[in-house]
Order: structure tokens, then sequence, then C-alpha cells
């Protein structure tokens, strides 16, 4: 059944066919071709493949950022990233980056940090000397923090396909994020000394303490999210359906969200909820075909029969994943690796909460990378540059973002140091 579902689906995707219509097809099409499986079972995979209760969090945590950004938070975190990091060199490309940072802890979605932090900050940095496809690519790589900081989409997923702990997976993604956003920041100091573009003044701390002051009930709803998972007090769902109830609170007690407005941005975090779960069941199909057939655990004997070096075998996954995340966006390529690369990682030993970070960090840099580079063409629609015009400067942020890579891979406590102090 592997030969029709591979043919089929290099096919679709030559046809143009979106990724998730072209999982679901090639899915269906190979269990027809090979005629063992009633086709019934389609249906029922599909369904049983959504019928989770942890992921009822995404729809939840998607209109929670939404709301939240009605409420005027983005402008309330790029006033407090200004007053931090505005003064140095680089200037609104560093509040870029700070800005994304904080809005990765209540968006949990790359897709919206580019579009939110980009829309309000990318004409700003081209008036203040940035060309626009510098512009472009800073922001498309700071949004990259969107799914890695907590709360995170993509570790709601992961959570649900493996059973893994999300408040702990939550906890792994703090020190990385945090190094990506550092990583950036450097990266983006070495470019600005051949631009000319404006640095503002140092912010005293009088004017840092306001901004934070503002900026507040933005960073509350990360830390009730987190925290609470952690304690124990909720799960990741409820999580979800208490940062909606203090989302729309915000947005309501500001005064800025009518009841129209709130339809709208409702109406908004169901479409994109039901795309990502068209894509998940999808994704599913296939991966359920390849789980039947027998190929991750084939894999990883035939990988343990290459190489007993656990180093060797974390490259080659490191090369597959990039690979993959080039051609096919990270929550079908997750859906359809995870259940290929598990048994590999519990043959060598690596930590799963480790191996998590790596494998949605990895496929992550796909989305900056073409030709799918979705975090790139939002930004770079935002710039009104052409797409071809970024792959100069994308080098540089590129191959800073693989660095950081290759020290999560190889350096594990940079992901397991967090959750230790927690005992998890």
């Amino acid at each position: 059944m592997i030969v029709p579902l591979t043919l089929l689906l290099c096919l679709f995707l030559l046809l143009g066919l979106p990724i998730a219509i072209t999982m679901g097809l090639a899915a269906a099409g190979a269990l027809l071709i090979d005629g063992s499986v009633p086709i019934i079972i389609l249906a029922q995979r599909f369904y049983s493949s959504l019928d989770s209760f942890p992921l009822l969090a995404i729809p939840m945590f998607i209109l929670a950022g939404s709301v939240m950004n009605v409420g005027g938070i983005t402008e309330k975190l790029i006033a407090l990233s200004m007053a931090m990091v505005g003064h140095v060199r680089g200037g609104l490309g560093q509040v870029s980056i700070f800005t994304s940072l904080l809005f990765a802890t209540i968006s949990g979605s790359a897709a919206a940090s580019a579009a939110a932090v980009g829309g309000m900050l990318i004409p700003a940095m081209q008036r203040d000397g940035y060309r626009a496809e510098d512009a472009a690519v800073i922001t498309a790589g700071a949004a990259i923090l969107g799914p890695i900081v907590p709360p995170s989409i993509l570790m709601v997923i992961y959570s649900s396909m493996t059973g893994l702990s999300v408040g702990t997976l939550f906890l792994s993604g703090i020190l990385p994020g945090l190094v990506i956003a550092l990583v950036l920041m450097l990266t983006v100091w070495r470019m600005a000394l051949r631009m000319d573009v404006r640095v503002y003044p140092r912010s005293g701390w009088g004017a840092r303490t306001a901004s934070f002051g503002r900026a507040v009930p933005a960073l509350v709803m990360p830390a009730l999210i987190v925290g609470g998972i952690v304690s124990g007090v909720f799960t990741a769902t409820e999580a979800g359906a208490i940062a909606v109830a203090y989302g729309i609170l915000y947005a309501l007690l500001t005064r800025r969200a009518g009841p129209r407005l709130m339809l709208s941005n409702i109406t908004q975090a169901a479409i994109a909820s039901s795309s990502i779960m068209i894509i998940l069941g999808g994704a599913a199909l296939f991966g359920w075909i390849i789980a039947r057939e027998g190929i991750p655990a084939a894999l990883a004997l035939w990988l343990q029969t290459v190489t007993d070096e656990p180093g060797v075998v974390m490259a080659l996954i490191l090369a597959a994943l990039l690979v993959v995340g080039i051609a096919i966006e990270p929550i079908p390529a997750m859906i359809m690796l995870v259940p290929v690369l598990t048994p590999i990682a519990d043959a060598y030993g690596f930590d799963p909460y480790h191996f998590a970070m790596v494998v949605t960090y990895a496929l992550l840099l796909g989305s900056l990378s073409p030709p799918v580079a979705v975090l790139v063409l939002i930004t770079c629609k935002i710039a009104r540059v052409d797409y071809n015009a970024t792959n100069r400067p994308l080098i540089p942020v590129f191959l800073a973002l693989v660095g950081v890579l290759l020290v999560i891979a190889y350096v594990p406590v940079l992901t397991l140091a967090v959750p230790r102090l927690f005992d998890l």
C-alpha cells in the first residue's frame, strides 16, 4: 500500500492541491487500490483522529489571542518593546523581535504573529530606513517564536498524538524561545551595521515601568495558562476556555470590542480552527496507513543496523525534518512524521520532551524556506515586496536559526532545564 500512497501523494502535490486534501485523497486512493481494508475505515479514522479532548484547546487559544488583539494589546506590547530595546542598534528590527517574543505568549501561532506584528511594524520599519525585503525577513524570522514559546498550538497537537504532558511541553519551550530571540537580535544587530536605520533614544526606567504596567494584562494570560496547567488546577482545554473568558473580559473592559467586532473574531477563529482540523484529519489518515504498514518499526530497526551512535541518528533526523519542512507545512508534517520518528527516538534513548522540541522547531524552519515559506509570504504581502527579493537577506537569518537548532538538538538541558525546576 505504501507504493500507491507515495505515488498518489506526489501526483496530487504536482497538481497543486492543498496539502490537507492531498494527504486525505492519497490515503483514500491507496485504500481503494489495495482493496483489503473497508472504505468505511476512512470516515472512522478521520473522525477518531479529531475526537480528542485536548484538541479542543486549539480553537480556544486561537480565539483568546484574537480577542486580546482586539483590545489593542499589540500596540501595548510594541510600546513595551520600544521602551526596552528601541535604543539597540537595529531599532525597530529589535523591537519586532522582542514584540514577537511577547506576542507569542498569547497567540501560539507563527502565522498570527507574523500578521499581527508585521502589520503594525513592517511599514514603520520601512519608514525608519529598512528595505522592504529586510523588514519582511526579520519579521518572518521572529514569528517562528509563536509555536515555541507557550502556549503553543503545535505542542497541543504533539501532546494529543503522543500522550506527553501539555504543561511540560509548554515549559520546555521557554529557554529555547529566549535563545532564538537573542540570536535573532544579534543577527539584526550585525545586519544593521550595513544599514542606515533609525535608533531611538534610550528610555528611562520610569517610561519602561509605565509601558510594562500597560502591558501587564497581556503578560498575565500566559502565566495563568501555564501556571494552571503545571500546577494541575486545570487541563490544557480548560486553560483555553479560561483564556477566552479572560480575553473577552479584557476586550470589553477596554471598550474596543462591540458585538459586531466580537462576532467577527469568533467567526475568524472558527474558520482558522476548521482549517487546522481538516489538515489534522487528512494527515491522520496518511499517518495511519504508514503505521499500519509497519514503516516506523522497520525504519527504527534499519537505523540500528546502520549505526548505534545517537548523535549520528540525530543528524539524520534533523536533515530529514528540514527537507520535509521545506515541502510541507508544520502541522501535516508533524502528523506524518511523529508516529514514524517516535519509535526511533525511544530506541536511541532520546528524552521525549527534548525530542518534541527538536521536531517542532526543525519543521517550523520550513516556514521560512522556499517553496512553502508561509511566514515569508505573509510578511512580503504586508511589505508589498516580491517574494524572490527576500532570498538574499533570508540567508543570514535562516543560518542563525539553523545554528540554534543544532544547539537545541545536541544540548538537551536547554530544553529540559525549566521542566526540571518544576520536577517534571
